[in-house]
């Protein structure tokens, strides 16, 4: 998986945010309920218990719970299908939800790593979350400049991410990823700011904690160098940041 892609990739497990038309009725909310919560769970049944709901009075939360069952089976591709159903359901009920389902749907699709289809479904986002703004926004711009960079467009996923930093100053990933493009295209003097104001924003975060122990590194502060590496080792043993933290260690022992 290319590199921004990689780095803070969350699992869409969130539930339907409330909206005008999502399960409305008291009988609906808790069939949502109990659905999410199956699917959350990896109920064995869940996806077949989804599929029967919105194949009969289910609307806009039987889809977005089949996604939800899909991604527990570890189905991105699928739930990214079930996700944008429901996007399409909500977007043409004017139900406020549809941008945020298309998100999940091109979060799905990064995941499955099907890089050109997730940047077309986080531009529907985007044009739906344009009417809003502000942190939603920038969460979704953050998100095409994953997509992007996975098809080799620096330069489209620089101009997303310089904007979301903008609009959701508060979210370290913004911040960690333009420093990490900025820092591989050695535009050090931006790629400091950012990966500073990404540790600031979320210290033990460790993919935060390899990519300031790289810039560290650069400056030649290699006792902050190595403090950061073993803190991410520490904190995530066996993924892909702890091993970089591991390689980046045996690479400048002390």
């Amino acid at each position: 998986m290319p590199m921004l892609a990689a780095l803070m990739l969350m699992q869409v497990v969130a539930p339907l945010p409330a909206s005008p038309d999502a399960a409305t009725t008291p009988s609906e909310q808790a069939l949502y309920a109990d659905c999410v919560r199956a699917a959350n769970e990896g109920v064995p049944g869940a996806i077949d218990a989804a599929t029967q709901w919105k194949n009969g009075t289910g609307g806009v939360p039987a889809r977005h719970c089949l996604g939800l069952a899909y991604m527990g089976a570890n189905r991105p591709a699928d739930a990214a299908r079930a996700f944008e159903d429901a996007a399409r359901v909500a977007e043409a009920q004017g139900n406020p939800a549809a941008a945020e389902l298309y998100g999940q749907a091109g979060n799905a699709l990064l995941l499955a790593e099907q890089y050109a289809r997730a940047e077309v479904v986080l531009s529907n986002a985007l044009v739906l979350a344009a009417r809003r703004g502000g942190k939603a926004k920038g969460e979704l711009l953050i998100d095409r400049a994953r997509a992007r960079e996975a098809q080799g467009n620096s330069p489209g996923a620089r101009v997303d991410l310089e904007e979301a930093v903008t609009l959701a100053p508060d979210e370290a990933a913004g911040w960690l990823l333009l420093g990490v493009l900025a820092r591989r295209e050695e535009r050090l003097a931006d790629a400091r700011p950012a990966l500073a104001n990404a540790l600031r924003l979320a210290p033990s975060d460790p993919d935060v904690q390899v990519e300031a122990g790289n810039m560290a590194a650069m400056d030649g502060d290699y006792a902050k160098a190595r403090a950061l590496w073993n803190a991410a080792v520490r904190a995530a043993p066996g993924t892909p940041a702890g091993k970089a933290a591991d390689a980046a260690l045996l690479r400048n022992p002390e």
